[in-house]
């Protein structure tokens, strides 16, 4: 009840002229047929973007290679493979190589290994995946330690980082934990996103901490920071789940609305 009058409350105004802004809306217009969209698909490559699309090809392999040497080598023999590699390693390489998910003690390994080049540094990115890596495993300690890592270096921890640890410690069903962190990132002046706000309310909302997610509705709403597409699913999800009918149903129709409106 305690959501469904803050959503009552901030959609009042559709919600009265809602039959009379579905008739309003106009056509969608079709500027392009989509054989006129194929065709420009088709369209050769211009030299410069030839260029690119050669480089993200050769980078795309190269991330590929490393990634297979680290999952079917042993690391004795990938270290040993990994310096014979003419490759430029800079955080976006490194980091790009950790998304391949390898595996873990792998990951954690290399990621050492590259701490230890001649001029390269981690940054917020390739500290914020491997914490990522040691949370989707459920190596929470491991985890926290990746943490305590970028603060004592003096990383610069953002509102994704903080995002993450917090998806994992409530994953992990430690969600007073959870909200410690959403508290420190507020703390420590990362503004929240539509992203962590929507992460932080499924959060509450998995946990049955339904007050708590009201007001947190209700920050966002406060701070200008406008709900998308997987924000209304988060609460049409608890909605349905507790009940409330009525509201999930009209905020059904308002995400339908939003989209057509955008067309």
């Amino acid at each position: 009840p305690i959501l469904a009058a803050h959503i009552e409350q901030h959609f009042g105004y559709w919600k009265k002229s809602s039959i009379k802004l579905v008739h309003s809306l106009r056509p969608f217009k079709r500027s392009r047929s989509v054989r006129q969209i194929y065709k420009q698909m088709k369209k050769p490559p211009k030299s410069t973007d030839k260029g690119v699309l050669e480089q993200k090809v050769y980078a795309r392999d190269i991330i590929r290679n490393i990634s297979n040497i680290l999952r079917y080598s042993t690391w004795d023999s990938a270290q040993e493979q990994l310096k014979n590699l003419s490759v430029r390693w800079d955080s976006y390489m490194v980091n790009q190589v950790l998304k391949t998910h390898p595996p873990i003690e792998k990951a954690w390994l290399f990621f050492n290994w590259a701490s230890q080049l001649k001029g390269f540094k981690h940054d917020q990115f390739t500290y914020t995946t491997m914490l990522d890596i040691f949370g989707e495993a459920r190596r929470i300690s491991s985890m926290c330690y990746v943490f305590q890592q970028m603060q004592e270096k003096g990383i610069k921890i953002d509102t994704v980082t903080y995002t993450s640890l917090l998806h994992w410690l409530s994953n992990d069903g430690d969600v007073d934990g959870a909200m410690k962190v959403w508290e420190d990132m507020k703390v420590n002046l990362c503004h929240p996103t539509v992203v962590s706000y929507t992460a932080y309310m499924k959060v509450l909302f998995d946990h049955r901490r339904v007050k708590e997610a009201a007001m947190v509705y209700k920050e966002m709403l406060q701070s200008g920071c406008s709900p998308n597409c997987y924000t209304y699913t988060v609460l049409m999800e608890h909605l349905a789940g507790f009940g409330e009918c009525n509201s999930f149903f009209f905020l059904f129709f308002f995400l339908i609305f939003s989209l057509l409106s955008a067309l």
